[in-house]
């Protein structure tokens, strides 16, 4: 390829909405052009780089068992109402609807387990048809609140989606572990530093769930790092450090506390330490017919984590309750809510188990309870894990270990979903005794622009990206140091046909050299060859790799050159 037939164009500026270094630089570098919020036209840069990927992720499904298919992505708002994920969607506003001129209601696809259930539904009727594994390459849409950094988080993305088929629970997992090894052989192709983490399912399904994380300073997910297990923040489960309570019990009284709304302004107020605190918040669960509240309490000095919440409740949607909810259904304004004499159904975090003598508030404005004990002044509740994790936290799986917070981006997630779909459309098979039975299934992501935008955030230098041979738009740049010497120019041209194997850019164009260099750099290209002053002097041309790397060679030697440096 020449540059002067690519079609390209690069820039000294990013634009000012891109906050992050991989946005930065497929803007800069004419990968990407943005159409609207959370949409981008990808240029031939940058399919060049997503067909390398592409490639290295369908040899890897494949060699797993996987086959590609193709499904729709308009699909019948009927079919999400029978999963019912219709209700759980819209409720947070993240599908795109649209009717047809017939008033049938459609929605466009943020992934697509029912489809996939409908396509395997009265073909696959047989226990001897199983296993099997389904995936395909394509779009999806999603209505993001708020989207941002470029690939990262967009409102149409192109992404990897699969779905095995299976008879059983045993044969779900050995398909599981299969898509494992799958997705950590595709990460370390493309030169990755990540971690493989447990984590929460999401809308997707509950069953066993792990995320391959990136490592990077502006990954969006704290991750919980503990030795050999690492977790997402939402799925930890941890065990905060442990604080000494006084063993005999002291007389429950009441105190004025005007104005101490915070758990901050309480501790200091009262001389106490925040984990003596017993602090209460007002969830409202959103579920398809109904809304409930309930309170929940924790230790002052720690957090809810909400989806925890989401977990042991199961609504479509879980909410903090606003100040005017909390003031109808307690009676007191926020940071004056508590466990005695409330009307809500109360839980609290396995963490307040052990207080005595605690602290709370008793519902009433300006006013806290001090040396409250469990059983003797409020039945114990029923105690859960709705705890936050956060870093010294002791982890449960590591004797003595601790946990450690590192930012990582999610690029592939793995789900066991078993038959929640399945049950639901339909999807059934007859084993072997004759009994019809429900289809297992499981379920596997890869953010293809997510991870392309990953291996940019850890790859990069002040000049541009760094991109992998494998998955470099081109290979290496040749040119000439100027256009205007003939002898440059037929030795450039020379070169670049006995490198047409190894995906040469030929920069033909008529520029300062300076100029082409910085163009290379910023693009990504692992190599560049000039044909200059080396060459009419020494007879060598100059050979420079992305990382600064400095070689020169005999014109005549740049085939075994390159069959070391550029063959994959």
């Amino acid at each position: 390829m020449r540059t002067t037939q690519l079609f390209f164009q690069t820039f000294k500026e990013a634009p000012s909405d891109a906050d992050i270094i991989s946005h930065q630089l497929l803007e800069r570098g004419g990968y990407i052009k943005r159409l609207g919020r959370g949409i981008y036209s990808y240029t031939p840069l940058m399919m060049r780089v997503f067909k390398k990927m592409l490639t290295i992720v369908r040899e890897e499904l494949e060699n797993a068992g996987a086959q590609e298919i193709s499904l729709p992505f308009l699909h019948p708002a009927q079919l999400w109402k029978e999963s019912g994920r219709w209700d759980d969607f819209t409720a947070e506003k993240l599908l795109y609807t649209l009717e047809d001129r017939e008033g049938h209601s459609y929605c466009l696809a943020p992934t697509h387990e029912e489809v996939v259930v409908s396509l395997v539904t009265n073909w696959v009727t047989s226990y001897k048809q199983f296993p099997f594994n389904l995936y395909q390459i394509g779009n999806k849409f999603r209505d993001e609140i708020r989207p941002r950094f470029g690939l990262m988080r967009g409102k149409e993305f192109l992404m990897k989606d699969g779905y095995s088929f299976c008879r059983n629970e045993q044969e779900m997992d050995a398909q599981y572990k299969a898509m494992r090894t799958a997705y950590s052989n595709i990460f370390r192709r493309l030169g990755l530093e990540f971690v493989l983490v447990e984590a929460h399912g999401g809308k997707i399904g509950k069953g066993k769930s792990e995320e391959f994380q990136v490592i990077a300073d502006v990954g969006e997910d704290a991750v919980m790092v503990c030795g050999e297990y690492a977790a997402n923040v939402e799925a930890t489960k941890s065990i905060p450090p442990s604080y000494t309570y006084e063993n005999s019990l002291k007389s429950m009284e009441q105190v004025a506390t005007p104005e101490t709304k915070t758990i901050e302004e309480l501790s200091v107020f009262l001389k106490v330490d925040p984990q003596q605190i017993l602090k209460t918040l007002v969830f409202k669960l959103i579920y398809a017919d109904r809304k409930e509240f309930v309170a929940i309490g924790i230790r002052g000095d720690r957090q809810i984590n909400l989806l925890k919440v989401e977990e042991k409740f199961g609504p479509i949607e879980t909410l903090q309750a606003s100040e005017d909810e909390v003031k109808r259904l307690t009676g007191a304004n926020v940071g004056f809510i508590g466990p005695l004499n409330t009307k809500l159904t109360f839980h609290a975090d396995k963490s307040t188990e052990p207080m005595t003598n605690f602290v709370c508030a008793s519902n009433e404005d300006d006013l806290h309870t001090i040396n409250v004990n469990w059983e003797r002044d409020l039945p114990k509740p029923e105690f859960d894990d709705f705890l936050l994790a956060e870093e010294g936290d002791s982890c449960p799986h590591i004797p003595d270990g601790t946990y450690k917070v590192q930012r990582g981006i999610e690029v592939g997630h793995i789900f066991n979903i078993g038959t929640k779909y399945t049950e639901k459309l339909g999807a059934h098979f007859q084993d072997e005794n004759g009994k019809m039975k429900p289809i297992w299934m499981g379920t596997y992501g890869i953010g293809i622009g997510r991870t392309a935008a990953a291996c940019i955030e850890q790859s990069h230098d002040e000049r541009g990206i760094i991109w992998p041979k494998i998955l470099a738009p081109f290979r290496i740049m040749i040119t000439a140091a100027s256009s205007k010497d003939p002898a440059l120019v037929e030795t450039a041209e020379k070169l670049y046909k006995e490198l047409a194997s190894y995906e040469p850019l030929m920069d033909d164009r008529n520029e300062r050299l300076g100029f082409k260099l910085r163009d290379s750099d910023l693009i990504g290209i692992p190599f560049k060859l000039i044909v200059g002053k080396s060459f009419t002097n020494e007879g060598k041309v100059e050979i420079e790799s992305r990382v600064g790397e400095k070689h020169l060679i005999a014109p005549e030697d740049i085939g075994s050159w390159a069959q070391k440096h550029l063959a994959l």
